[in-house]
């Protein structure tokens, strides 16, 4: 797939030597990319676009409305990494385009690659209860850092991939301890499936923890983002275990790359040639992405009521 890169951002000599080790991948140039050698820089993005089938943007400063519509609009399809420049409205329209010209956009949400997922489906994932905690570190200069944008964010999408159900409510609420912005909050998102998620996230914790449990008819699951661990224990309802023990205990463990962005990078490429050449829906696509920004921006909506802080 002949393939062209904007911006520079995330893209390192090591993320273009990974790329152009990639057999599916034929880098024809970039756009708007400085300090890389190895690849031809076009000066204009129409040049590049004329000669390739796809393109990969990974920095958020070229991932914005009107370039991602240009390259749409040539009917090529995109990885785009990060969405954030993109208003709701612009992301449907995004998708709206996409739509008439063919082409498929992917967006980064990293946190649906994980291995987890694959070791999950040797069992039937109906989770009714779900509980996520994300809590990083206090440091005074991190009042930058969103609690939701930045924190919160991968655990809502792990919740919906994994509750896969519409969103019937939400609550939510903040209390900004130390900033003037939430440094702490609390979200429960019930689904029409009955499946009911907490989810809380800090950066003014002690310590850095990462976890999702879920529970469901006769299994309860433990992942540890940090250990990079899935525990399983399930019960056929056969008796298993003994003494103070029920079911069956099982560990998977993720095996930690030493650039877990590149390796990350690599699953995501991957998924994205594979929807293009087998014309199946992206796991990652723009449909999954607006269904995120819903919940976030209810989110957001809920706390301007329900936040309260020190100053």
């Amino acid at each position: 797939m002949r393939t062209g890169i904007i911006g520079t951002g995330n893209l390192s000599p090591k993320v273009l030597q990974n790329l152009n080790a990639n057999d599916t991948l034929e880098i024809i140039g970039g756009y708007d990319i400085y300090g890389i050698q190895d690849i031809e820089v076009f000066d204009s993005l129409t040049d590049l676009l004329v000669l390739v089938d796809a393109v990969i943007i990974l920095d958020i400063l070229s991932s914005t409305y009107d370039v991602i519509a240009q390259v749409v609009k040539y009917g090529k399809h995109v990885y785009v990494e990060n969405l954030s420049l993109c208003s709701k409205s612009d992301v449907r329209k995004l998708d709206f385009y996409a739509y008439e010209a063919g082409a498929v956009i992917q967006v980064g949400l990293k946190q649906r690659f994980y291995n987890f997922y694959q070791d999950l489906e040797k069992y039937t994932v109906t989770p009714r209860i779900l509980e996520s905690s994300r809590y990083v570190k206090f440091n005074k200069k991190s009042t930058q850092l969103s609690v939701i944008d930045d924190l919160m964010l991968h655990d809502i999408d792990v919740a919906l991939k994994l509750c896969n159900g519409d969103v019937k409510s939400i609550y939510s609420t903040a209390v900004g301890v130390y900033h003037k912005d939430p440094d702490v909050v609390n979200t429960r998102i019930e689904f029409y499936n009955g499946c009911v998620a907490n989810l809380s996230a800090s950066k003014i914790s002690n310590k850095e923890v990462h976890q999702t449990k879920f529970f469901q008819n006769n299994t309860y699951c433990s992942i540890d983002f940090i250990k990079q661990t899935l525990n399983v224990q399930s019960n056929s309802g056969d008796d298993e275990g003994s003494g103070e023990e029920w079911g069956v205990k099982t560990t998977y463990s993720q095996i930690k790359d030493s650039d877990g962005y590149v390796a990350m990078l690599q699953k995501e490429i991957m998924s994205f040639y594979q929807s293009i050449t087998n014309n199946v829906e992206c796991i990652s696509g723009i449909s999954q992405y607006l269904q995120l920004q819903s919940v976030t921006d209810k989110i957001k909506e809920q706390l301007e009521r329900n936040f309260t802080t020190n100053a």
